[in-house]
């Protein structure tokens, strides 16, 4: 059961990483996103329906440790769509606003519900066969109202509101990271003949990561003392993309059977080409 349960986890991230390079919208990527995590979860409740627990320890362990793997990933990804389709035009004080507001939000939860997250992030086992069994409701940590709404053979108590944590914890550093770009964008607008230009990266976005690691390598900013996440989050503004988890990416890359060097060897072969038809010097 655990290995069929890993492999599909396993191949969840997978596409949800792939989603992450293919949409460059937060909406669109967000949509793709919940749409293959529901999948993914229906296959998951199947087979729980379908097999059952070898104990009560298995069972407590798949609505502790498992289930919320898989929907905090949904709640995440909800809360990212409806941030970014609410999100205010105007001033960036109009969008701090409304960022500090969402991050506000989050901790109203955590308070709301602090003795059950101090009980789970501190490991606590005391009480898991009262709160990660299906059909048990003999304790109360600000049970969720919509609970007795939930399908019991494949709920607990509880184990949505692990998931609300993990999904809250990863969100808010989505937040976080919003508000770092608006503070660390320019607050004085110069006017240039390009300002209205807008250049949009057209290859893939694994493409564009190859280049990036490539500049790095040859250490060709600040001497070779910049960082690998700074330059991608400079190429992220320039072509307004998200690159996500670069350094995934790029283990990606180094561990390619045929060409490693796909992109940046047909740069080479371009411009060799294009030197040639045109007799440059």
């Amino acid at each position: 059961m655990i290995t069929f349960i890993r492999t599909l986890l396993c191949e969840l991230e997978k596409e949800l990483h792939a989603i992450s390079f293919d949409y460059d919208n937060p909406i669109s990527m967000s949509d793709k996103s919940i749409e293959t995590i529901v999948k993914y979860l229906k296959t998951l409740k199947d087979y729980i329906l379908d097999n059952e627990f070898q104990s009560i320890e298995d069972e407590i362990h798949f609505f502790k440790n498992i289930k919320p793997k898989f929907s905090s990933k949904l709640i995440y990804f909800n809360k990212v769509r409806k941030l970014e389709s609410y999100k205010p035009l105007g001033s960036r004080k109009i969008q701090r606003d409304y960022l500090d507001n969402e991050l506000n939000k989050l901790n109203i939860y955590f308070s709301e519900n602090t003795e059950f997250y101090n009980y789970y992030r501190l490991g606590g086992h005391s009480f898991d066969s009262k709160v990660f069994i299906r059909n048990s409701v003999e304790i109360d940590y600000n049970l969720d109202i919509f609970y007795h709404e939930l399908d019991h053979r494949f709920s607990t108590t509880h184990d949505f509101k692990v998931a609300m944590i993990l999904a809250n914890e990863i969100f808010q550093r989505y937040i976080e990271n919003k508000i770092s770009s608006l503070s660390n964008s320019k607050s004085v607008i110069i006017k240039d003949p390009l300002e209205n230009k807008v250049f949009k990266w057209t290859a893939s976005k694994t493409d564009l990561i190859e280049l990036i690691y490539a500049l790095h390598t040859q250490k060709v900013f600040n001497d070779g003392k910049a960082d690998l996440t700074e330059i991608s989050k400079c190429f992220e503004k320039l072509f307004d993309i998200e690159l996500g988890d670069i350094y995934r990416a790029c283990n990606e890359i180094k561990n390619r059977k045929i060409k490693k060097t796909k992109f940046i060897d047909m740069l080479g072969e371009n411009l060799n080409k294009r030197f040639d038809e045109r007799e440059y010097k």
